[in-house]
């Protein structure tokens, strides 16, 4: 029999369809064996080298949005997908149009494909709890600007302690109806870059913290078992 502790409630929900670009906000996602149905399916490659491009050495990948049409997308996940240029303008993700204009911004060709099966990231979630964002955003000294906030969960924690999410590697998590693993600490949940336009708040204090813990804040995860996770659902530690 499965003994659960209620530890919290997710607060916030996040995909990023294509890695890279800023990403959506859904209220709930279908789950599958490999992970979050939609998540970091799709990277951006440089052209001519074919290495895929991360947001920390290309933070003007965040000036584009991309989401899917429909939460719960489970399959043919190309054509349900759409991103959003800078200037407002939305294409299919298959319109080569909006590359043009990326690879115009980066300075380079590039192009989109999908995450090859068996890529070790392929599937890993990326979870914070709120305490712990709150205190990084008391060192940055304001809110931190959205295109930081990498993490697929916001947890609420009933205790309100942060990092107390440290404590939950190695176990498992239930999300609503869905079992997480806990894997590791995470250095994904927050990419911090001053590349960009002067941010509100003081990123070198972030990054201080960020060195401090080994480059790592929250956690990564993996679901092994569920149906889908939904704004609110309660959140619990399992034994």
């Amino acid at each position: 029999m499965e003994l659960a502790e209620v530890v919290g409630q997710l607060v916030a929900l996040r995909r990023f369809p294509v890695a890279g670009l800023s990403g959506e906000t859904p209220n709930e996602v279908a789950v599958r064996p490999e992970g979050a149905v939609g998540d970091r399916v799709f990277e951006i490659v440089d052209e001519s080298s074919g290495r895929a491009l991360s947001f920390r050495e290309a933070p003007e990948l965040s000036a584009f949005t991309a989401r899917f049409l429909e939460d719960l997308v489970v399959d043919d996940l190309e054509s349900w997908a759409r991103v959003k240029a800078p200037d407002g303008r939305d294409f299919e993700l298959a319109d080569p149009e909006w590359l043009v204009e990326l690879s115009r911004r980066l300075g380079r060709p590039v192009r989109w494909r999908r995450v090859a099966e068996g890529t070790p990231e392929r599937g890993v979630l990326h979870l914070i709890s709120r305490p712990t964002l709150r205190f990084v955003e008391r060192v940055y000294g304001t809110t931190l600007e959205p295109r930081f906030l990498r993490a697929n969960f916001l947890i609420d924690l009933s205790d309100g302690k942060a990092f107390e999410e440290d404590e939950w590697i190695g176990r498992q998590v239930r999300i609503g109806d869905t079992l997480c693993e806990i894997l590791a600490p995470s250095q994904d949940c927050l990419a911090v870059t001053d590349r960009l336009e002067k941010p509100a708040g003081d990123l070198s204090m972030v990054a201080g913290l960020l060195k401090v813990r080994g480059g790592s804040l929250g956690l990564r995860a993996r679901a092994t078992k569920g149906q889908r996770i939904r704004v609110s659902d309660p959140v619990s530690l399992v034994d």
